[in-house]
């Protein structure tokens, strides 16, 4: 091998940090309790949702949220 494409090699070894992604990033659940009008829940049954305001139960103070579907 000669010394170019040893630097091609040693290149792609240097760039790997930077175009490697956080797994975590990649997919994330959505949380089960919605803290925010408008953020992604998950409902019960599984498909995604969204949070939005809501009466708040008794004993409760606002705001109170309810995960809906989106659909």
């Amino acid at each position: 091998m000669n010394l170019i494409g040893m630097f091609h090699i040693a290149g792609v070894f240097l760039m790997l940090p930077l175009v490697a992604c956080d797994p975590g990033a990649i997919s994330t659940a959505p949380p089960a309790r919605c803290s925010e009008p408008g953020m992604q829940c998950q409902l019960p049954e599984g498909p995604l949702g969204v949070c939005e305001r809501s009466p708040c139960p008794p004993g409760k103070s606002a705001p109170c949220f309810q995960c809906i579907s989106q659909h």
